[in-house]
């Protein structure tokens, strides 16, 4: 699902980008093979529900970015801050 999203984005952006010019569809064949490997994603992704609750892993995967990149959070929070100029931190 991040995958596709991740692709549908950047699909998007291509199209924003280039939609003055028409380009020709991918060929039947290259379609097939790219749903072919959505299928097998979705179907991996069900696969691994059964071990991990996945209404968990979407509420604990942003901590864990959070947590491992914390000096560049802790950086940008207080580089935020900073641009404040009524709480005087400097």
């Amino acid at each position: 699902m991040i995958v596709e999203a991740l692709l549908t984005l950047i699909s998007t952006l291509l199209k924003l980008c280039f939609g003055w010019k028409n380009l020709p569809n991918l060929p039947d064949s290259v379609m097939s093979v790219v749903n072919e490997l959505f299928g097998y994603i979705e179907g991996s992704i069900g696969i691994m529900g059964v071990f991990i609750d996945l209404s968990m892993v979407r509420i604990l995967l942003p901590v864990l970015l959070i947590v491992v990149n914390f000096e560049e959070v802790w950086k940008f929070t207080m580089f935020i801050l900073k641009k404040i100029p009524f709480l005087g931190i400097e």
